[in-house]
């Protein structure tokens, strides 16, 4: 018996031994799979919390895209005189027409001001002119030394009680001198509607926008009310002080006490930021659920299965968590496109169907991304691949034709998706069509180039004509004239027939003169009924020749009379000049003309004369 009791023993010993080495194999390779699922988790968070941050940064930097395609537009028009405050009222309420017009294109825009190089408020919507802005920071960035003539101003409280931010543009007179400030103000709440329409993934998860003083400009979810002190996150701030434009990190924040696995990426070319914080704790509840699982496991089966179950549970919830933000991607407007590493388009979002006319299927996995974004443009696509393979943002402005032939204007940037071996793993598309901006430009600067009521060139691009044209002349010895014309008795017909009839009259003699000259010569008006041809390789002679023609085009017009009667007919006196060689700029070729102009009106009008 004891024997037997000593081979139970052995047996109850091995067994026990067996049942430890087991379940210390089991311990073992538990807590390996733990930490590897583990890292794996917070890897996940930190990519996860990247890729949110680039979209969100992106669509910031074209937000304030727009703002300053607007502003570059509006800049371009202004002259030293709009940023006096003294204007004529018909000239100050011509400006702030322009600027409403200028502010309908762009709906972020709240007020637009200007300031003059002296810190003084000349013109807002919103505040009283005269307001005295030395001590705001867009202001300081006007006056110092620094050749970035763009800034985006911290966080303030504007006149209307309202948390703001300005996008200021140094306004350049034509000596290349600071002659004002232009600046676009911007509610934050602008940017929380923005970032209210992009979802985040977990309840605790959290999306903020701040400026580089940590101060918040908008976040999700809301705080009301907006904290007045910066917020303050010791790793922003050594990212910032490093000059560096993306961090991930782990923070917890003084708000809610959370911890959170941070990516934080500056906004390119702003003064702003973005973040995104995954809520670790939440993101790590399938990771403990799973440990729980494995350590209350209690055969090789039973442990299997929990893996299986925690497995799969795990797979559901990052499904889960990939459809929710493919919601917010497939519902963005902008066109959107994730290719693999090899650059196979996989994925394209409904917005780019509509912007192109092609369909997802006839896209992903039939073509390359850069055959995509640069078929029609094949010089840029050794650009984008290099710029891609070093880690960088690839962006274009360019214009395409979709499926139908149409043509659009269009911005891209393409993003690279690294992993932490330097290894490229996806690449991020973005497609903004900015024909509505293009066209809106082209519209300024016909408005700013040419007469309204005539279609001729006004006074101002007249003039820069001129000083092209003499200098070509001066520089080649080419001669050049000048004629300057004038209604005879157009007061008299303005006084007879209305204002109406007037304006009627000058667009006839405008298509008149238009129609009489050669198509290289320059047709301006210079204000009311006087107007101005300038002639490029034109002697003195020819030229008299030539506005004798238009003299003689111009008295056989006729006009229906609106009161009734014989046809209404004008004429037109014409003075000539010539470049000489000491000429540096128009004005005297214009006095010698209007010296002549004089004299045709002297000796009883509907004459040409030269000086």
């Amino acid at each position: 018996m004891p024997h037997v009791s000593h081979l139970a023993s052995h047996s109850r010993f091995k067994a026990l031994t067996y049942g430890a080495l087991i379940s210390l194999l089991l311990l073992l390779s538990g807590v390996a799979e733990l930490w590897s699922s583990y890292q794996t988790t917070v890897a996940q968070g930190h990519a996860q919390a990247r890729m949110e941050s680039l979209l969100f940064s992106e669509w910031m930097r074209q937000d304030f895209r727009e703002v300053e395609l607007l502003q570059n537009m509006v800049a371009e028009q202004l002259e030293e005189n709009d940023f006096q405050t003294s204007q004529p009222p018909a000239e100050r309420t011509a400006l702030e027409s322009r600027l409403v017009r200028a502010m309908r294109g762009v709906p972020q825009a709240y007020d637009m001001i200007l300031v003059d190089r002296n810190c003084q408020l000349v013109l807002s919507f919103k505040v009283s002119p005269g307001f005295d802005a030395r001590e705001r920071s867009y202001c300081k960035a006007m006056l110092s030394p620094s050749k970035e003539d763009r800034f985006v101003s911290e966080r303030f409280k504007g006149a209307s009680g309202d948390l703001v931010v300005m996008a200021t543009q140094r306004v350049r007179g034509i000596d290349g001198r600071v002659i004002g400030l232009l600046g676009t103000v911007i509610r934050t709440s602008h940017f929380q509607q923005l970032i209210d329409r992009t979802l985040v993934g977990g309840h605790h998860d959290v999306m903020a926008f701040a400026d580089t003083r940590m101060q918040l400009l908008a976040r999700q979810p809301m705080l009301s009310p907006m904290p007045v002190a910066p917020v303050n996150d010791p790793e922003a701030l050594s990212m910032l002080q490093r000059g560096d434009v993306e961090a991930s990190y782990e923070y917890t924040s003084a708000l809610d006490k959370r911890t959170r696995l941070h990516s934080m990426r500056k906004v390119e070319r702003l003064p702003l930021m973005v973040t995104v914080g995954i809520d670790k704790e939440t993101l790590l509840a399938p990771w403990r659920n799973k440990a729980w699982l494995m350590l209350g496991g209690w055969l090789i089966c039973t442990l299997l299965l929990a893996l299986g179950v925690r497995r799969f549970q795990r797979n559901t919830e990052l499904t889960d968590a990939l459809a929710t933000r493919s919601v917010a991607i497939d519902h963005a407007a902008e066109a959107i496109i994730i290719a693999n590493g090899k650059g196979h388009v996989e994925y394209v979002n409904p917005a780019f169907v509509e912007m192109t006319g092609y369909r997802s299927e006839e896209i992903c996995g039939q073509r390359k991304l850069d055959d995509v974004l640069l078929g029609e443009h094949p010089q840029f696509k050794p650009e984008l691949q290099t710029t891609i393979l070093g880690g960088e943002t690839w962006r274009g402005e360019l214009s395409s034709h979709n499926r139908s032939g149409q043509l659009y204007f269009e911005t891209i940037s393409v993003a690279p998706v690294m992993s932490a071996e330097g290894r490229l793993l996806r690449m991020v598309a973005i497609k903004h069509d900015v024909s509505d901006a293009k066209k809106l430009q082209a519209d300024l600067i016909r408005l700013a180039n040419t007469d309204e009521l005539t279609s001729l060139y006004n006074r101002r691009q007249f003039m820069q004509r001129c000083t092209e044209e003499i200098a070509r002349g001066q520089r080649w010895e080419r001669p050049l004239s000048l004629a300057m014309l004038d209604l005879d008795h157009f007061k008299l017909l303005n006084d007879r027939h209305g204002h109406a009839f007037g304006d009627e009259v000058l667009r006839t003699f405008a298509s008149c003169c238009q129609g009489s000259v050669r198509i290289e010569d320059v047709c301006g008006r210079l204000g009311g009924e006087e107007f101005a041809i300038l002639l490029p390789d034109t002697d003195r002679y020819t030229a008299t020749q030539i506005m004798e023609r238009v003299r003689q085009a111009v008295a056989a017009l006729q006009l229906d009379n609106p009161q009734g009667g014989e046809p209404v007919h004008f004429t037109v006196s014409i003075g000539i000049s010539e470049l000489y060689p000491g000429d540096a700029t128009a004005t005297p070729m214009m006095a010698r003309a209007d010296a002549a102009l004089y004299l045709a009106k002297q000796e009883g009008r509907n004459q040409v004369r030269a000086g």
